[in-house]
């Protein structure tokens, strides 16, 4: 029974139940209180009232909503997404490891929220501060996806420890948002708890529980037990000053009372958090009949809660796993991850918790084994890719005779996804000095390469020149590819000898890049379809295993004008290198992925990943692309026509590192350049205007042109242009020469030649549009109708007069006289005059009888002889 939390749980159920209708929208309702304060209870008693409620009003029109409960755990267990399996597994048919081994926490949440269809959803999430990372990954990456029905989330923490990053998302997604304190019971409240012991015991328990009714349920099953006494500390040792150790005292204290049987039973409750009694029989080696017994006497106690979810309350279960004996605790770990059905996280979670402590294998009688190692392993294995910090978790305490090149190799990936580089470069030497495999090698060499160690990665590899191993091969060449930014055509030659479709499209992609840094640019899309073909069909381990080629397939599809098939190959490769710890492309990729969608017109998703390839790049030590991204966000700022929005981000740009690679440094350098003309700061830089005149080469040339225009220089600026169109033409790149275009419209225009303007707009624009170039089919439909309105102005002769002149002008040529256009306009005797004067003046006339023959649409002689 929940006691005097009525006002409580309708004021909740108020909240929840004014929820509005309309397709996803999200409500934010935060419910928090004091440890102890009854959360858990309350949040148990509400979701109950609300499944009877819709139980009581289904019809075949009205569906129930989907309530789904997920809860935090003090403990800190490892296994990923532990909050949330239950939901994820309900919603998605399958089980979490099957899941989690093709998609990340927050591809899951996507997959949940189209799956949940068109019924209303409630997530209720107890004990939120403490989510584990995947968990609040999964949580965040629900409310970002706008669902087809209304979501309510329903976040019950203590004070002030709601989780920061969900509290932010439910803002930036316009969330209606409430938040409710739990405050202490009443005195009514307590006593109704402590109704069947003595006054004198419930006066003390009154007085000491400061309405805490975790408090008043313990003491009120202490005096049960000791009828004799009158205080509660004569059966409870107290600490003053501190509520939340004083409860842990009080839990431990009662604990201590406990018989074997229940003692037993709770302590298995703590370690497995099943609630399941054929399950807490299992492990703890009780029948089902002594388990039953057992709970009736822990809930007389007030160790058990209310809620079917959980059967210990937080506070309990840390008190009661921290003073169980820690060899008797790694038994129930080991029985939890024996028993017979246990999911693999979980067994992994059980396993490590045994590793990890040092007590419980101080004494030999616990040992873990080949067998544990594996199951943690196997986890990991399945983990990595979305939850990093528990493969860390559950490898870290793994003793030094149990480790393997798979676990270490498994554990250095983590580090890398972790961003820890010194660490798992560390573990990565000792692993190539004892094993030289080609997985280790090549996670070494990426990892020196993003340190800026490219020689020594180059040496790692360096037996790949004459190696059998194609991997090795690959990877060779992919550091020569980053590096030095082409590849020998022999060592193409040998991987494409090897008869391994795969081979052969790393070894067109990198051929295809060879030719557009030489500037052939059809030679260039002929090469890049036969890698084109490959990457429709390949397997994510083919993707996977051909990264860093992938991703330069990605930057080829853009230089090629191919923005949507770029797109694509980018999201589904950051994904798998996400999923696979390739930390080492995550910034490359998101760069790729920015310019593609800048280009499509997608501008809030290009910001959202230009922005998370910044955060990549420097947690994963890969500056250069730093300022490639901020580079692709000046595109993308460009498309907003936000002034403000674009000195800043120039500003950014400014004071970000030049890249050393070549491609990067000239894409950098020529945004630079462009942009310093629009913000009215024109730097020239000669070094565009040089060797190569790569498949890029166009679009400098018309970048150093917006410079020289800005300076005045409209002879240098033609010349420019005129060479950009030239380059353009030869390579047959039709999106460039459209660019191109704009350009030299932009720089008419600033002079008034309007027609020719509007003319090469036009052209351009019809080919963004045919090869979806919606950023720039935007850029240039604004330049023609600012081309249109200045050409309706030049050939329209009235259009250089003031509002209060052309009246003027047009009462003239009514007939009127000075006098009659003042009295008309009620305005002195003069001002007319004085207007006529300043009319004739502007217009290059000479009488007033030409005024007339212009506003009716004539010429005037004066303007003919003119």
């Amino acid at each position: 029974m929940l006691v005097g939390r009525d006002d409580d749980v309708r004021a909740v159920i108020t909240l929840v139940e004014d929820s509005p209708a309309h397709a996803g929208q999200l409500r934010l309702i935060q419910v928090d209180g004091a440890i102890g304060a009854g959360k858990s209870a309350l949040l148990s008693h509400l979701i109950g009232r609300l499944r009877e409620a819709d139980g009581d009003r289904v019809t075949d029109e009205h569906a129930p909503r989907r309530i789904f409960v997920a809860r935090g755990d003090r403990l800190g267990s490892d296994a990923p997404l532990v909050a949330f399996r239950m939901m994820i597994e309900q919603v998605l048919g399958a089980s979490l490891e099957q899941l989690l081994d093709t998609a990340t926490p927050s591809v899951l949440a996507a997959r949940c929220a189209e799956a949940l269809g068109e019924v209303p959803v409630i997530v209720a999430v107890d004990d939120a501060q403490w989510l584990d990372a995947a968990s609040e990954a999964f949580l965040i990456g629900l409310m970002q996806t706008p669902l087809v029905a209304p979501l309510t989330v329903l976040l019950v923490h203590r004070i002030g420890q709601g989780p920061p990053e969900v509290l932010h998302t439910a803002r930036g997604r316009g969330a209606l948002h409430d938040h409710l304190t739990i405050g202490g019971l009443s005195d009514e409240a307590i006593r109704t708890i402590t109704r069947d012991i003595g006054p004198q015991q419930v006066r003390s328990v009154t007085e000491m529980a400061h309405g805490n009714p975790l408090f008043a349920h313990i003491a009120t099953a202490a005096f049960r037990r000791h009828p004799e006494a009158t205080r509660v500390d004569e059966v409870l040792s107290l600490v003053e000053h501190n509520h939340a150790e004083t409860l842990a005292t009080a839990v431990a204290t009662d604990i201590a009372s406990l018989g074997e049987t229940a003692r037993r039973t709770l302590e298995t409750l703590a370690v497995t958090r099943e609630t399941d009694v054929d399950t807490v029989a299992e492990v703890s080696g009780l029948d089902a009949t002594e388990v039953r017994r057992a709970a009736r006497e822990l809930s007389e106690r007030g160790l058990l809660s209310e809620s079917s979810d959980e059967a210990l309350h937080p506070v309990v279960r840390f008190s009661v796993y921290r003073n169980t004996d820690a060899s008797h605790r790694a038994r129930l770990h080991l029985r939890a991850a024996s028993r017979a059905g246990a999911e693999l996280f979980d067994r992994a979670d059980h396993l490590a918790q045994i590793a990890a402590d040092a007590a419980a294998l101080a004494g030999g009688e616990i040992e873990l084994g080949a067998a544990e190692a594996d199951v943690l392993v196997a986890a990991a294995g399945v983990a990595i890719g979305s939850d990093p910090a528990a493969v860390l978790g559950w490898l870290r305490a793994l003793p030094d005779h149990l480790r393997s090149v798979r676990s270490e190799t498994l554990f250095a990936r983590a580090l890398l996804l972790a961003g820890d580089l010194d660490s798992a470069i560390a573990r990565l030497r000792a692993l190539v000095d004892r094993d030289a495999s080609v997985e280790a090698r090549a996670l070494l060499a990426n990892a020196l390469r993003m340190t800026g160690h490219t020689g020594e990665a180059r040496a790692l590899l360096a037996a790949a020149q004459e190696s059998v191993d194609p991997h090795l091969l690959r990877e060779y060449i992919d550091i020569l590819a980053l590096v030095d930014g082409f590849v020998p055509d022999d060592l193409l030659s040998r991987l494409e000898s090897v008869p391994i479709d795969s081979n052969r499209a790393v070894a067109a992609i990198y051929r295809t890049m060879s030719l557009l840094g030489e500037g052939r640019v059809p030679q260039a899309r002929v090469t890049f379809q036969r890698a084109l073909d490959w990457l429709t069909d390949a397997d994510s381990l083919d993707v996977v295993d051909a990264i860093q080629a992938v991703t330069c397939a990605a930057w080829a599809a853009y230089m090629l004008d191919r923005f949507e098939t770029g797109a694509r190959i980018a999201e589904r490769a950051l994904a798998l290198a996400r999923r696979h710890a390739r930390t080492d492309v995550f910034a490359n990729l998101g760069a790729a992925l920015l310019f593609c969608n800048g280009s499509l017109g997608l501008l809030d998703a290009a910001d959202a990943v230009g922005e998370q390839a910044i955060r990549d790049a420097e947690r994963y030590g890969t500056p250069d692309t730093i300022g490639m991204a901020r580079a692709g966000l000046m595109v993308a700022a460009q498309g907003r026509a936000d002034p403000e929005l674009l000195r800043t981000r120039y500003e950014e740009l400014i004071a970000s590192p030049v890249p050393e690679f070549g491609w990067w440094r000239r894409a950098v350098l020529t945004t630079r350049t462009r942009v310093s003309a629009l913000v009215g700061a024109p730097e020239p830089c000669p070094e565009l205007l040089g060797k190569p005149r790569d498949a890029m080469a166009a679009l400098r040339f018309s970048d150093a042109a917006v410079v020289s225009a800005a300076l005045g220089d409209r002879d240098t600026a033609q010349s420019l242009i005129d060479e950009a169109l030239a380059i353009a033409e030869s390579q047959e790149s039709y999106g460039q020469r459209g660019m191109v275009q704009v350009t030299q419209a932009e720089i008419m225009l600033s002079n008034g030649e309007a027609l020719q303007a509007g003319n090469l707009l036009r052209e351009a624009r019809d080919v963004f549009e045919r090869v979806g170039m919606r950023l720039h089919f935007g850029r240039a439909q604004a330049g023609i109708a600012r081309a249109d309105a200045m050409l309706a102005a030049q050939t329209e002769p009235l259009a250089a007069l003031t509002t209060r002149e052309r009246q003027i002008a047009e009462l003239v040529a009514a007939g009127l006289k000075n006098g009659e256009i003042a009295d008309r306009l009620v305005l002195s005797r003069r001002t007319p005059e004085q207007h006529v004067r300043n009319i004739l003046k502007k217009l290059g006339l000479q009488a007033r009888t030409d005024i007339v023959t212009l506003v009716h649409g004539g010429r005037p002689e004066t303007a003919r002889s003119s």
